[in-house]
């Protein structure tokens, strides 16, 4: 195993992701590739009238988006979110990485973003940096939230559980799935399997631990196949509505190096 104390990502690291027939490395956060992770990672996350949305997501948004699949402010929340978490992925150097799944056309249908947290995580404020730079310096611009029904609240206790979730259990080295989202019409057809096989054997290579989180028992039950197991439910609460519904259906997930998965 390489050493992780560098300030750089081990030579080769995501070799066995790029050299995967199927799977294509995101360049640089311009140009069409980009365009196409975030697009993919908006349609998936906000969900459709037949697709499943991203469920602490969904809860966030709030009543007032809630099923409204082509209301142009569910569409402008999710995209917001999602180019910033990209962009900002692809802009932090060789320890952090954005792919493609391309569907038999060779087009983008599914589309991961990874990173290498080498050691200690770095400190809350200077993650929500390289978050302000990317609204600041790249025109993603600040989050235009809607502070009537709460929403801006309660995507900061989204963020704050992630955020904590992943520190309490995942506090040494590890490779991290931060977003993995397949298309709408493209769903069903293999393209998760394939980017997320691909990336724990990135995780093995360097005989690390991968760690994610994700909502709801049917994208639980889909991690499971690839060697993760719960390690905690998390609640979220509401910060401004202690009688609001919570949302109980977040999981944080960890899988150690080389289950015994067949990742071939």
């Amino acid at each position: 195993m390489a050493c992780l104390c560098s300030r750089v990502a081990p030579h080769g690291l995501w070799d066995p992701v790029t050299s995967t027939p199927g799977i294509r490395k995101v360049p640089s956060p311009n140009g069409p590739d980009a365009v196409a992770a975030v697009d993919i990672t908006t349609r998936s996350f906000a969900g459709t009238a037949t697709s499943a949305p991203e469920a602490l997501l969904d809860w966030a948004l709030g009543d007032t988006l809630r099923n409204k699949w082509d209301h142009p402010d569910r569409v402008k929340h999710v995209g917001w979110s999602m180019k910033v978490a990209i962009g900002t992925a692809l802009r932090s150097g060789q320890r952090r990485a954005v792919f493609l799944g391309l569907d038999d056309n060779g087009e983008p249908g599914a589309a991961i973003t990874v990173r290498l947290i080498p050691g200690k995580q770095n400190s809350s404020t200077f993650e929500l940096w390289k978050y302000v730079k990317e609204m600041v310096c790249f025109c993603a611009g600040f989050p235009s939230f809607d502070t009537k029904n709460g929403m801006d609240g309660r995507m900061q206790a989204a963020d704050d559980a992630i955020d904590n979730s992943h520190r309490k259990h995942a506090p040494t080295a590890h490779i991290n799935v931060q977003l993995m989202a397949v298309a709408p019409e493209h769903q069903g057809n293999g393209m998760c399997s394939k980017l997320m096989r691909a990336v724990c054997l990135v995780a093995d290579g360097q005989n690390l631990p991968a760690y994610l989180e994700t909502s709801g028992e049917k994208n639980v039950a889909v991690y499971e196949t690839f060697g993760f197991k719960t390690v905690e439910r998390v609640t979220v609460r509401d910060p401004n509505d202690t009688k609001a519904d919570t949302f109980d259906d977040f999981y944080a997930m960890l899988r150690a190096p080389s289950e015994g998965i067949d990742l071939i």
